[in-house]
């Protein structure tokens, strides 16, 4: 009913997507499973070549097995350093494809080197960047923490990949340095292994028009907060919420009540289980085989008490 119910108001979709990752459980989890900590890491300084000019800009990341899906390299519009090569093209290293330097806001110019690789597929501040200059999009690691891009890396675990990938920039004359990072890495909250973030398709609920009336509540002060210092942080929250991912690859759960059919095509959303394509009228319909997410059953506990969805 509740699924139903929302997916008709467009409050739930079927979209691509950065989600979190969990490659032992394989499953994708919601922002509010990742639990952080800080963990001490590597800044590596890497040479991209500027194709038009010869010179080479270096750009720094904690994650450099992801730069085999690189699509970009964005600066800030504001910083002079990088302007005169806006619009140009970068050769990526050890694989060789031109990826587009460009503009973005997003960029803060004192971090780093004020230069960002630009991985869609792996980040979700590139995925939106990725959006807004219709970059490619380039999957890099599967399901199971694997490297799945074609060629010598395929088939590594990720950090056994970026171990390699290192060591064929540094032969190559194209790692600048290496430093010490501290930075905050998410884990799985079931099993701690490190989240990978990746771009899939899942089921999300809209989040936007949903926080915007939680906000509204709380601002006219119709709830109060108490000790009152938590308002701030609620508010953090709301107004920074991404769109939340509902759909488990588990075995558990409510099963999502979507059928698709295997000849045309037709996907329907139905309360009531689906044996015939409503469109073409083929028997051959399966069900959306993941589960909704335990906190999204779990919210429904006080409808079903109180005699939802009659008006009671």
């Amino acid at each position: 009913e509740t699924f139903v119910n929302l997916y008709n108001k467009g409050l739930i979709y079927r979209g691509y997507r950065i989600i979190n990752w969990c490659p032992d459980c394989k499953t994708a989890l919601s922002d509010a499973e990742v639990e952080y900590g800080e963990q001490e890491g590597n800044l590596w300084h890497i040479k991209y070549k500027v194709k038009e000019t010869g010179e080479y800009l270096t750009v720094a990341t904690t994650r450099p097995e992801t730069m085999l899906g690189d699509t970009g390299i964005a600066v800030s519009p504001e910083d002079e350093r990088y302007t005169h090569l806006i619009g140009k093209t970068a050769i990526l290293p050890l694989v060789g494809r031109e990826i587009p330097i460009f503009a973005d806001e997003y960029v803060d110019k004192e971090f780093g080197t004020g230069c960002v690789k630009v991985t869609p597929c792996h980040d979700p501040n590139d995925f939106e960047m990725g959006e807004r200059h219709d970059l490619e999009q380039v999957l890099v690691i599967g399901d199971a923490g694997e490297i799945i891009f074609e060629g010598p890396y395929k088939g590594l675990d990720r950090y056994e990949a970026r171990k390699r990938v290192v060591a064929d920039l540094e032969s190559q004359g194209l790692l600048v340095k290496t430093e010490k990072h501290m930075h905050n890495v998410g884990g799985c909250y079931r099993c701690s292994t490190t989240v990978e973030p990746l771009a899939s398709r899942q089921w999300f609920v809209k989040m936007k028009p949903l926080a915007d009336e939680a906000i509204k509540v709380v601002k006219d002060e119709k709830t109060n907060f108490v000790p009152e210092r938590f308002t701030k942080i609620y508010l953090n929250w709301m107004e920074n919420v991404r769109d939340w991912c509902i759909s488990r690859q588990l075995w558990w759960g409510h099963r999502i009540p979507v059928f698709y059919c295997d000849d045309c095509g037709e996907m329907t959303v139905s309360k009531d289980s689906i044996t015939q394509c409503p469109k073409c009228g083929s028997k051959n319909v399966r069900q959306d085989e993941d589960v909704l997410d335990t906190w999204f059953s779990s919210a429904l506990w006080p409808f079903s008490t109180l005699g939802w969805p009659e008006k009671t």
